[in-house]
């Protein structure tokens, strides 16, 4: 059987992550794997794990009107061009699209094999949804929060499509490791309580609840330091960032806050840190909170959405209200005050991770669908 991925980012994103995961997972059960994405960090990691790569253009499309559409409009269709003549030399018998856009351009390149819909998101254009949905032949989403977001959107006859494949991750990267050596490679405090957030510089990820409770830790606890990992992928929010910074400045927080902004990969800090911290209310799934949990690290995250599903409140850390600051504060401060119980709840979070999120689970489920695909041989 040959897969080819297609996905148009350039960066190594969640999503993009969790597809290199998948494809090199995949090779491991003797499938045929490829990928047509665009030149750039990703590209150098299919090729480090053995996946052939055919080029294609990035696209990124903005829903405003931003000075940028026009010229990425005339990339969607460069990249169309692009996949057509990848499908012609590959010769797919299923196409793994990760993402809306790559779905766009999948089902518009006229390939006479399925197309699976890989849906990573919750804001999402429903004209596209419902365009999406009468073309494609599998939707994939990985969390009961997507399913609810397409099942909302996609007509009732169209619905058998949708199927949960809940995202999986690495459990053998991201273990439990030594906490002080952790601290000694990031030169971080050896002995103070850190609390860490990891996502990267974007909005809706609200690093700002992170230091408000961050501030509101910091008067009562003056010991503990937090950290902040992420970056500003796409150089699109600078000005949130200057507005972090401020922020940070004007809580009085600046000897309290460690910066990382160039942090390739988290697994060797997470055990570093004694609380991870998920603020995001509209985050699809919440991979980084299956990484801590991997590691042993209990969690603190908004009960909404993705993170509502996959962290079990009071077994493997706490769900609080999306945006309440203050119940953030109070459950992170309940876990560093009670190391003991902190410690056998990271025990309880790997062993939930483990049991529910690794990656191989998600690769059988979408080894089958592939040959359910296959199989039925029908097309929409």
């Amino acid at each position: 059987m040959t897969v080819l991925l297609v996905d148009t980012s350039c960066e190594l994103g969640g999503a993009q992550r969790s597809l290199l995961e998948l494809a090199t997972a995949l090779q491991v059960r003797t499938l045929s794997v490829q990928a047509a994405v665009p030149a750039g960090a990703l590209t150098e990691a299919l090729h480090l794990v053995g996946v052939p790569v055919q080029l294609i253009p990035t696209v990124r499309l903005h829903r405003s009107l931003h000075p940028r559409v026009l010229p990425e409009i005339a990339r969607f269709f460069a990249a169309r061009t692009a996949l057509a003549r990848a499908i012609r030399a590959v010769r797919p018998e299923i196409i793994h699209a990760n993402g809306l856009i790559p779905a766009l351009l999948a089902v518009n390149v006229r390939a006479q094999c399925p197309v699976l819909w890989h849906v990573r998101d919750l804001n999402m254009p429903n004209a596209a949804v419902r365009y999406l949905a009468r073309r494609v032949d599998r939707i994939v989403a990985i969390s009961d929060a997507v399913v609810q977001r397409l099942a909302e959107t996609v007509p009732t006859r169209l619905r058998h499509k949708i199927q949960l494949v809940c995202n999986g991750i690495d459990t053998a990267h991201f273990e439990p490791g030594d906490r002080a050596a952790a601290r000694r490679r990031f030169q971080l405090p050896a002995d103070a309580p850190l609390v860490g957030m990891v996502a990267h510089l974007v909005p809706w990820k609200r690093h700002d609840s992170f230091l408000e409770l961050a501030a509101a830790i910091h008067q009562t606890r003056a010991d503990v330091r937090f950290v902040m990992a992420g970056r500003d992928l796409f150089h699109d929010h600078p000005q949130w960032c200057a507005q972090l910074e401020r922020q940070v400045a004007t809580a009085g927080l600046s000897e309290a806050i460690v910066w990382m902004r160039d942090l390739n990969d988290v697994a060797p800090l997470l055990p570093a840190l004694d609380v991870l911290v998920h603020p995001a209310a509209a985050e699809p799934f919440g991979r980084v909170l299956c990484e801590a949990m991997a590691a042993g690290i209990p969690v603190v995250a908004a009960d909404n959405a993705g993170p509502g599903s996959i962290v079990p409140d009071g077994v493997a850390g706490y769900l609080v209200a999306p945006g309440d600051a203050s119940a953030f504060a109070q459950q992170t401060l309940r876990l560093l005050d009670r190391l003991e119980a902190s410690r056998l709840m990271g025990t309880a979070a790997r062993q939930h991770v483990l049991a529910n999120f690794d990656m191989a689970r998600t690769v059988a489920e979408i080894h089958a669908l592939y040959n359910e695909l296959l199989g039925s041989g029908a097309r929409k």
